[in-house]
């Protein structure tokens, strides 16, 4: 039987890029070494943070394989998001990923011929799901980019009974009224990664504990201090800093579009170059970046 172990907080990771659009993969261990220090466990690679939907399969294949190593010294649970292709590239990752020391998988659904019922996204899954019978496989909820807006609670039951290594969903909505119904529809081994940081003590006190999130690369110990909060059910504590956190992802935002705006943000706070966004996304201006650099001097990061 295949197991699943990752929980609490999980970055996506971000694809460091050259300026000319070349994958700067020497700087995935210190990358790595960053986020391990901040106490990270486990990360997603390739998820809408990473652009993987936008780079080849062979850049695809080769980032995997450096987070693999990268992640090794320090015991990395490595996800890989293998979704956002045409079904032939989508299974040729998943079984590339099952024979290089990957520990699970996520994949998005089908982008142009979208599953318009649960059974249809079920097949795709389960598609999936066999190209790598060894590794657990979740599934990718984001409506808000994909419009494939199946009820999700119905999907997990069903992808249960259908997937012998079906193992959950990163639940990217803020609908956190269905996300509960998706809490209480997983059975044991199984998990929800919420995937809207906003919404990081509001899930907990649902009994939401994972999360996947850009912000964990920016700001992982103010993002576990609010599962802290919540834990010891401080709510006063908690709901001041969700409130910090969501001030400070709403000063970013200002400035553009997700992606090249927290990329540009990480650089910032980490001092590890993350370059442009990978195209067709446009990074974000000189000025635009210089105002995300006094966020940091008030004291708005951890």
């Amino acid at each position: 039987m295949v197991s699943f172990n990752a929980r609490g907080l999980v970055p996506p990771v971000f694809t460091p890029l050259n300026d000319d659009q070349s994958i700067n993969y020497d700087i995935i261990p210190a990358y790595a070494k960053y986020l391990a220090d901040e106490g990270i466990k486990a990360v997603l690679v390739g998820g809408t943070t990473g652009e993987n939907m936008s780079l080849s399969v062979a850049d695809r294949k080769k980032i995997a394989n450096v987070w693999v190593q990268a992640g090794k010294p320090y015991r990395f649970h490595i996800m890989v998001q293998v979704g956002g292709a045409p079904l032939p590239n989508v299974l040729e990752l998943a079984g590339y990923c099952s024979k290089i020391g990957v520990d699970s998988l996520l994949t998005l659904p089908e982008l142009y011929f979208k599953p318009q019922s649960v059974a249809e996204l079920v097949g795709y899954v389960k598609l999936v799901a066999n190209a790598a019978p060894n590794l657990p496989v979740l599934y990718y909820h984001i409506p808000s980019f994909t419009k494939v807006e199946i009820h999700m609670p119905s999907f997990v039951r069903e992808a249960t009974l259908s997937i012998p290594n079906f193992k959950g969903i990163k639940f990217t909505s803020n609908d956190l009224s269905e996300c509960a119904q998706v809490l209480r529809a997983l059975k044991t081994g199984q998990e929800v990664f919420l995937g809207s940081d906003t919404l990081l003590a509001p899930a907990a006190l649902l009994g939401i504990k994972s999360s996947i999130g850009t912000t964990f690369n920016l700001f992982p110990r103010l993002a576990q201090d609010i599962l802290t909060a919540v834990e010891n059910e401080d709510i006063k504590q908690a709901r001041a800093l969700q409130e910090r956190l969501s001030v400070a992802i709403e000063a970013f935002t200002i400035e553009g579009t997700w992606v090249p705006v927290m990329k540009a943000g990480m650089e910032i706070v980490s001092g590890l170059k993350m370059g442009p966004p990978a195209l067709p996304q446009m990074p974000i201006s000189e000025e635009a970046k210089k105002r995300l650099a006094s966020i940091r001097t008030l004291k708005m990061t951890v």
